[in-house]
């Protein structure tokens, strides 16, 4: 499985993740080999199943066939091996996330935050855990995500979406004008009022 069919198209970070990067605009920004893949044998593939990354790819393979109670299994048992596996934690908080389990989803982001405070896919998430119920920190995180990868577009979108609904429509323009630029796909999930005016000829 590719690096690319493991994080799909969607946002950066609202997937299940092996040792990969994410978040970036652009899967070349970053060039690095993926723990997936056929590479098995560079982490002693006779024993598949028994390392950490064979269970957390196992874990994703399960995930991304629905199967999350025996993914979560998996994860949770790379995490008895590696208890700051941040990967692996990040996983559990995704499925608790898209079970609207938000404590559990929050906490589960804390610990891999925890084991790497720069996470981008676990900051990315939390912060659209928090949308709801804390907009401020959900924001502060927003602004982490794109000092730390300031081509993450889709985070400069919830951003602008954020602050418009604070009333900072000024800090709300940069953000959209900045998500635009980064990718003119997003456009259309920008308020109306803060699209660029269709250039004339």
């Amino acid at each position: 499985m590719s690096t690319r069919q493991i994080l799909g198209s969607l946002a950066c970070g609202a997937v299940l993740l092996v040792g990969v990067p994410a978040c970036s605009a652009k899967p070349a920004d970053k060039p690095q080999a993926s723990s997936s893949g056929s590479s098995d044998s560079t982490n002693g593939g006779s024993h598949t199943g028994s390392t950490p990354a064979d269970l957390l790819k196992l874990g994703v393979e399960q995930g991304q066939a629905g199967d999350y109670d025996t993914a979560k299994a998996s994860f949770e048992k790379v995490l008895a091996d590696e208890a700051d596996n941040k990967f692996a934690w990040f996983n559990l908080g995704f499925i608790a996330q898209s079970r609207n389990q938000v404590d559990e989803a929050i906490s589960n982001y804390d610990k891999a935050l925890a084991a790497d405070g720069d996470y981008k896919p676990a900051l990315y998430n939390k912060a659209i855990v928090l949308e709801g119920k804390a907009p401020t920190t959900s924001m502060e995180i927003y602004r982490k995500v794109v000092s730390i990868d300031d081509k993450a577009s889709t985070a400069y979108l919830r951003l602008g979406l954020l602050l418009s609904k604070s009333g900072d429509e000024a800090a709300a323009r940069d953000a959209f004008k900045a998500a635009i630029r980064l990718d003119k796909g997003l456009t259309s999930a920008v308020p109306a009022k803060y699209r660029p005016a269709p250039t004339g000829r």
